[in-house]
């Protein structure tokens, strides 16, 4: 019989497929480049993942796991390459280099009419970046403050899948994974719905002038409603726990995206990277988790 772990990775995969699949045709490809590419590569993330989950869940004979490394194995990678990413834009050369990659993806996802006003262009590097043209991995206090969170939420998802493993209960890694990307999208279907609705000024004009207070109340409700419902299949969670949880990492979430688009903005760009079409970098895609993994983490392995 199938655990409640399984029969979702095989439900969340078999939607994706089915959408991408539909996207894949000619006339929605065209008619939707950007959306079919966001399909393309939320596909391949959670192939990888879902891959790494389940080799690491093989038991031997004996009961063991032999391959529990392999979604720890993961882990480090995302953290190396977001490592790679921060320490690019702390060079001339690695800016410069992506700059162009940024503007070639976008004209390659059919966007060129919002490009004088969402695309970075060299024009975008600033003066104190063309004074560094040494290679320096931390150029502010800020990037130091990217590398220690990045480092933390790595080290707190190799701990959270090993105590989550000990405590037999796998299903709470899946979780909270997901309560974190649930956000990012009810956030935009309710900044969409109900953005300036209710009030004039965005949530962090400076930081992230198209987030709205609208979409960051509704969208942290929302998805923290979607996410109990999740917790309650997976996880041994009881209904309030399971909403208190799910609404830490909404709204963690929302601080840990003006975090880094707070970084992106003190280098200009726009996108960290474009290894995820139609989502950017890895930085970019995990910069929900920042704060709310480890929160979560310690929650889980004091309290729960």
């Amino acid at each position: 019989m199938l655990t409640p772990d399984y029969l979702f990775i095989i439900l969340i995969m078999t939607a994706n497929t089915l959408v991408l699949s539909v996207l894949s045709l000619p006339k929605y490809r065209r008619k939707l480049p950007k959306i079919y590419w966001i399909a393309r590569s939320w596909w391949w993330m959670l192939a990888l993942l879902f891959g790494c989950y389940l080799v690491s869940s093989l038991q031997n004979k004996g009961g063991h796991y032999p391959y529990w490394w392999a979604l720890d194995s993961l882990f480090v990678l995302i953290g190396l390459r977001g490592l790679y990413e921060i320490s690019r834009l702390g060079r001339l050369a690695g800016k410069t280099k992506l700059l162009h990659k940024l503007a070639t993806q976008v004209s390659a996802l059919e966007h060129l009419s919002e490009k004088k006003a969402t695309e970075p262009t060299l024009t975008n590097i600033t003066s104190e970046t063309k004074d560094s043209a040494i290679p320096l991995v931390i150029c502010s206090p800020l990037d130091a403050l990217m590398v220690v969170s990045l480092f933390t939420l790595i080290i707190s998802l190799i701990f959270l899948h090993q105590l989550t493993w000990a405590r037999e209960a796998s299903g709470i890694l899946l979780f909270v994974l997901f309560a974190s990307q649930f956000n990012d999208i009810a956030q935009y279907l309710c900044g969409r719905a109900f953005g300036g609705r209710f009030f004039q000024r965005k949530l962090a004009p400076k930081i992230s002038p198209n987030k709205t207070i609208e979409g960051a109340l509704f969208g942290t409700l929302l998805s923290a409603v979607l996410a109990t419902i999740l917790g309650l299949w997976l996880t041994p969670f009881s209904l309030l726990v399971c909403f208190g949880c799910a609404y830490l990492l909404a709204v963690t979430g929302v601080i840990g995206d003006l975090f880094e688009s707070a970084f992106k903005r003190r280098h200009d760009v726009k996108d960290t990277g474009t290894l995820l079409a139609g989502h950017g970098g890895v930085l970019d895609r995990i910069d929900s988790l920042l704060i709310g993994i480890p929160l979560f983490t310690v929650l889980y392995w004091l309290v729960l």
